[in-house]
């Protein structure tokens, strides 16, 4: 695998050499979006709502990158050590599935990476795990070069770039499927797709978000709502102990409680709606006898999933698959949510 992957790049390498022969290695700055990490550019639902990184002990994103120095595209590297979750095997991919909070959420970083490769990046400087160092106004064949990351703005190689010159190793991973460039090069110089982004099907989820399913009533309140643990899930007509759900279309599926019920009041200290990897979730800042019940299930059972029902009113209106406690309070829910709902339970949880 190392050799074809090797010779994979050493093809790729001569074409981008090719390539820059005949381009110049120059385009408009127009044609790039160059902004710095105050005001990176997002996509729609970014800009409705803040993205949530990868979340610690259960997400496992993936992102293709390559380092480029003048013209050069550099082989990629291998992690000697991983302490916190973010590293790459050789193969020109980012494998991100951070250990613990300090490398999860808001704190999973392309600087992270870098500090697991032995690559140094800082602000118009870049430092190779040979020992090379690059610094701003260095010269690329008689032109001074810039230290920069860019970043795709979706999936696709042909989604729009942000350059991003400052707050390099701070860079956030922001969802599974990125595409990042490191470089020192000219500031005009055309972006490199990464070779590696043709991995990135095979080990990302790039598929089509699902239709939004989840139906929020917004008169409702905090004191409305209910948490507890699922014991069994069926399909309707529901058993006279099970709880139906509220559905915008589909199948109605009935949860029946396993043990205790906790009130919205003794569940939640606050909620937000974000992001998780491109889709409208809800981050819900959890009370302790909320951590507690989760807690004392993998206590329980180690090695079986917690089905946690929110309950409106007498209506599940979703009921996440936990494979394993969430660290700290912090617990995501995703899945099924359209912008608006997710901004309407966010609110409800938050209410008073």
């Amino acid at each position: 695998m190392r050799t074809s992957l090797a010779e994979m790049w050493s093809r790729f390498g001569l074409l981008v050499l090719l390539a820059t022969a005949l381009a110049g290695c120059r385009i408009a700055t127009d044609d790039v979006a160059v902004q710095n990490a105050s005001t990176t550019a997002a996509s729609d639902a970014d800009q409705l709502l803040p993205a949530v990184g990868p979340i610690p002990t259960s997400s496992h994103w993936h992102g293709a990158y390559v380092v480029r120095i003048c013209n050069d595209v550099l082989p990629p590297f291998d992690s000697d050590a991983d302490p916190l979750g973010i590293h790459s095997h050789g193969d020109g991919v980012m494998h991100v599935h951070p250990f613990f909070e300090a490398s999860g959420y808001e704190s999973a970083t392309v600087g992270l990476f870098g500090d697991a490769m032995g690559l140094g990046l800082a602000n118009g400087e870049l430092r190779l795990p040979s020992g090379g160092v690059w610094r701003d106004g260095d010269l690329c064949d008689g032109v001074p070069g810039r230290v920069f990351v860019d970043r795709w703005s979706g999936p696709d190689s042909g989604s729009e770039v942000v350059r991003h010159f400052t707050g390099l190793a701070d860079l956030r991973f922001l969802a599974d499927g990125e595409l990042y460039q490191i470089a020192f090069a000219p500031a005009d110089s055309f972006p490199v797709v990464p070779p590696s982004a043709s991995l990135l099907p095979e080990l990302s989820n790039l598929g089509p978000v699902a239709e939004p399913w989840i139906d929020i009533d917004p008169q409702s309140a905090i004191d409305q709502v209910e948490f507890w643990q699922v014991d069994s899930v069926t399909t309707e007509p529901c058993a006279a102990d099970a709880v139906p759900e509220r559905v915008l279309s589909g199948v109605v599926r009935c949860f029946t409680p396993k043990a205790t019920t906790l009130s919205g009041v003794e569940a939640v200290q606050q909620a937000r709606a974000v992001t998780l990897n491109r889709q409208p979730a809800v981050e819900i800042r959890m009370k302790p006898a909320l951590v507690d019940l989760i807690d004392d299930h993998f206590a329980q059972t180690p090695d079986g999933p917690l089905v946690l029902a929110i309950a409106i009113d007498g209506l599940v209106i979703t009921a996440p698959l936990l494979e394993r406690p969430p660290a700290g309070d912090r617990l995501i829910v995703s899945g099924g949510f359209s912008a608006d709902a997710a901004v309407r339970l966010a609110a409800i949880l938050s209410s008073d």
